[in-house]
């Protein structure tokens, strides 16, 4: 036979001794025992009682003293009350009925207009400096370009060929001729070290800009075929590592005709 659930109309009510069962245990002299389950244990550790840092848990309300005052030129400086914030000009005040509504604060610090300390640090002027990594994730840092590589060489490279010229003219240089002043010798040697320097320089100048150029035009050759393997790819061109860049245009031209 299956249940048939009962009209409402015929369901008595719950007794309540049978209701308050369980709700407490009951002693002899009728004095009822009650029961609190232990506190959960925080997986957390709990510092609160330990006595060198008690003082920072728990706290409620704000202390405006102790505190630090900033000026612009100056070091920082704690005052501790009142009185003494006053000596620089500083004030923690009740607000008044707008700026509570503005601002929605009942005490704030004030200041004097004639008095450049304030209770926050003022913010520095940080320039951004590529050299330098700051707390910025993305840093670009700039690509040195031929020019400036070639400069940095020529610079470096001066100073050693003229001073091997140079000593390579002292120890060569023929004795001075029947009749000629010393000195006036070895000012003519120097000026001829000088120009044998300024030769040298200029060829080793020479010689340092045709490479760069030869890089350049390398490098550009380099970014030119990658531009048409690109495209070859593109167009579904199966490229040959030897085809010579006119072979690899043709076979472009023939795919997309």
């Amino acid at each position: 036979m299956s249940f048939v659930l009962p009209p409402r109309s015929k369901v008595e009510h719950l007794d309540r001794e049978i209701a308050s069962e369980g709700e407490g245990v009951v002693l002899s002299d009728g004095e009822k025992v009650s029961f609190a389950p232990p506190p959960v244990k925080s997986a957390v550790p709990d510092i609160s009682n330990v006595k060198s840092v008690q003082r920072y848990f728990h706290r409620v309300g704000f202390t405006p003293f102790p505190c630090w005052l900033y000026h612009p030129s100056k070091g920082p400086v704690q005052v501790y009350n009142q009185d003494e914030a006053l000596e620089y000009g500083v004030v923690y005040r009740e607000t008044t009925a707008e700026e509570r509504a503005r601002y929605g604060r009942a005490q704030m610090y004030d200041w004097r207009e004639d008095t450049e300390w304030r209770p926050s640090p003022f913010p520095k002027d940080v320039k951004f400096d590529p050299h330098k990594q700051h707390a910025g994730k993305n840093v670009v840092w700039p690509e040195k370009t031929g020019a400036a590589m070639q400069d940095a060489l020529i610079e470096k490279l001066i100073p050693q060929v003229a001073a091997s010229v140079a000593a390579a003219l002292k120890i060569s240089a023929p004795a001075s001729p029947a009749g000629m002043d010393a000195k006036e010798w070895s000012e003519f040697q120097e000026f001829m070290a000088w120009k044998k320097a300024g030769e040298a320089t200029r060829e080793a100048v020479r010689d340092v800009t045709e490479a760069n150029a030869t890089a350049a035009e390398d490098k550009a050759d380099v970014d030119e075929r990658a531009m048409w393997v690109e495209e070859a790819q593109r167009l579904g061109v199966k490229v040959d590592g030897r085809w010579s860049l006119e072979r690899l245009k043709a076979e472009i031209d023939k795919a997309a005709a």
